[in-house]
């Protein structure tokens, strides 16, 4: 709809690419957010975009996938792997992967290979020499960061406008989105709003904290200076079951670094390694956790040893109840809409999910969003209305 006024709130890779979409589509569009375009995990991820194992997500995944070779194709300076590096999910024994492959025999395009050491090694000659692997056919390395970047700079070109340094709500009257509110009491009006704030969406719409289908789940990774870094996405067995909503009442004293869980994972793009990964409820130091996360990885690439740290980061996923996003119109607020909750999959399937959202907002009557993503699968908040 040419001219429709509409407020994105949130600069990750779901806010940037609606901004993008909607611009694209005609829309006057406002993106505002608060602190820095992929500031939270769409630039703090593991650099890499891979398959969500979750049928849910697997068109999203793939539509992705076609987004962002259509954009390397362009002149924007945005690359992507024109085929995927391959994931290798690592254990110490056959049992687990035998387990998982079977698993995996529902994604065919993963087509999931089981490999003892030797294969392995022939594979990755900086692995451990006594580890088993999967390998899956999928992990696009890209810089954390590239992604979000290559849409805000997308949507800018489309005639959005992107107001960075002030947080946002929505403003509500008589039941129905007005705007946005930001702080210091400016009010940006508009017919339509989406909520892209991650895992601090909830909160934009339910102040009062009661309302969390959508919860934080922080990570916290290292970028090394690798001589010979790993050609595939490494993991260690059983990452994805970490990917799982976390209590919403964070621990009262959470683990010291020390004791802290993590799993192995590391991936190369652009010439910057990245490993991690913690989830966890409640923010970690992550200076302190970074050279923890290299020591406890050489258990599985023995070259960690002695690479050197360039910078540690942590950032808080935004994990919905039951691992998929909620996305489109708020129930009881017309104008409203959300697009949030990914997990760890936002780089991997955020772009086609904030296409979802924007077909629901431009096209009321057109395509719906699939049942197992729309966001009325949760009780409704109770929005307060709150109008300057």
């Amino acid at each position: 709809m040419p001219g429709t006024e509409v407020v994105v709130i949130g600069g990750g890779i779901v806010g940037t690419s609606a901004a993008a979409f909607l611009a694209e589509r005609g829309a006057s569009v406002t993106l505002v957010e608060r602190t820095a375009i992929g500031a939270g995990a769409s630039g703090r991820n593991l650099g890499a975009v891979q398959h969500p194992f979750d049928p849910a997500l697997v068109a999203l995944h793939e539509e992705t996938v076609a987004m962002y070779r259509e954009m390397a194709s362009g002149t924007g300076g945005f690359a992507f792997p024109a085929e995927p590096a391959g994931l290798l999910m690592l254990a110490e024994d056959r049992g687990p992967l035998a387990a998982q492959a079977e698993g995996f025999h529902a994604f065919a395009e993963l087509r999931a290979d089981l490999l003892e050491p030797r294969q392995t090694r022939s594979l990755e000659p900086g692995l451990a020499p006594d580890l088993w692997s999967l390998r899956l056919a999928t992990g696009y390395p890209v810089p954390p960061r590239a992604a979000t970047t290559a849409m805000a700079e997308r949507a800018t070109r489309a005639g959005a406008r992107i107001e960075i340094g002030a947080a946002a709500v929505p403003a509500i009257r008589r039941g129905r989105v007005s705007g946005v509110i930001l702080e210091g009491l400016r009010r940006i009006p508009a017919d339509l709003v989406l909520v892209a704030a991650g895992p601090w969406s909830p909160y934009l719409l339910d102040p009062s904290g009661t309302w969390l289908p959508i919860v934080a789940t922080w990570g916290a990774t290292a970028r090394l200076e690798l001589a010979d870094p790993p050609h595939h996405v490494i993991e260690e067995a059983r990452v994805e079951a970490v990917n799982r909503p976390v209590d919403t009442e964070p621990e009262a004293r959470p683990p010291g670094p020390e004791a802290t869980p993590s799993l192995f994972t590391l991936a190369a793009a652009a010439g910057v390694s990245t490993i991690g990964s913690t989830f966890l409820a409640s923010e970690p130091d992550h200076r302190v956790l970074g050279p923890i996360l290299v020591e406890r990885g050489m258990r599985f690439l023995p070259g960690l040893r002695g690479a050197r740290i360039t910078d540690t980061r942590a950032c808080a996923r935004p994990q919905s109840f039951d691992g998929r996003p909620l996305v489109g119109a708020i129930p009881g607020v017309g104008g409203l809409f959300m697009a949030a909750g990914h997990g760890p999959w936002g780089i991997s399937c955020g772009p086609a999910t904030s296409r979802l959202a924007v077909d629901a907002m431009l096209d009321p009557g057109g395509s719906a969003v699939p049942a197992a993503l729309r966001a009325e699968r949760v009780a409704a908040p109770a929005i307060p209305e709150v109008d300057a």
